[in-house]
């Protein structure tokens, strides 16, 4: 039988808490650095600046879709962190994954927004995604498995609710890596979806457990 760790021996979770927000402001700072502003000296009116900046939405909706990613997926890691008391080697590791795929953010955001019609970016920003999405779910359940770190439980409904919008970032990936290959033009507003994700999670979520309750009640 496992022995339960003294608190003093457990390493505090506001340490690695700490590591994951300094590296997730870095991220957020770095994609901004994608949005050039124009060096030319022969911009008199507006059409030319329109013109200089080169305008055609990839690198604005790359940032835009990028920032907001992140941002979604720091709050699951928060959420499934905050009830920790501590963490091990085997949590930190997992740790680090998630932010080895977060810090590709910028990198392949950059690479959307400067090649936003070719398929290959279209797809590497797309794995991108998923790989941060399964390196949540990877901490979530690693977390949930190690009994012994977890001070408060997450509630039924956010563990669902938490499934359903990792299962809408993949299909949504999916489809939009598919239409990469077929219309690039028309990929690119699949990134657009993912605005819609947390809400999305959060009623789909709450319509599955109104079946289960009605499908509970029927059969009792």
């Amino acid at each position: 039988m496992a022995r339960v760790p003294d608190d003093d021996n457990v390493p505090s979770i506001a340490r690695l808490l700490a590591l994951t927000d300094g590296v997730v402001a870095i991220a957020l700072t770095l994609l901004v650095l994608q949005l050039q502003v124009p060096i030319e000296h022969d911009v008199n009116s507006p059409g030319d600046l329109w013109s200089a900046l080169n305008v055609d939405g990839n690198e604005l909706t790359s940032y835009l879709v990028s920032f907001v990613v992140i941002a979604q997926f720091w709050l699951v890691h928060y959420r499934v962190l905050r009830g920790m008391k501590g963490h091990d080697e085997g949590l930190a590791w997992r740790n680090f994954a998630f932010l080895l795929a977060l810090t590709l953010m910028p990198f392949t955001s950059d690479l959307l927004g400067r090649y936003g019609g070719n398929p290959v970016a279209l797809t590497l920003f797309g794995l991108n995604l998923i790989a941060i999405n399964l390196s949540t779910q990877w901490i979530s359940h690693y977390a949930a498995s190690k009994k012994l770190l977890v001070d408060q439980r997450r509630s039924a409904h956010d563990e669902l609710a938490g499934r359903v919008r990792a299962a809408l970032v993949v299909v949504i990936v999916l489809i939009t890596i598919t239409l990469a290959w077929t219309d690039p033009s028309l990929a690119k507003f699949g990134w657009v979806l993912f605005i819609f994700v947390p809400t999305s999670g959060e009623r789909i979520a709450r319509a599955l457990e109104r079946s289960r309750q009605g499908a509970t009640s029927a059969t009792g």
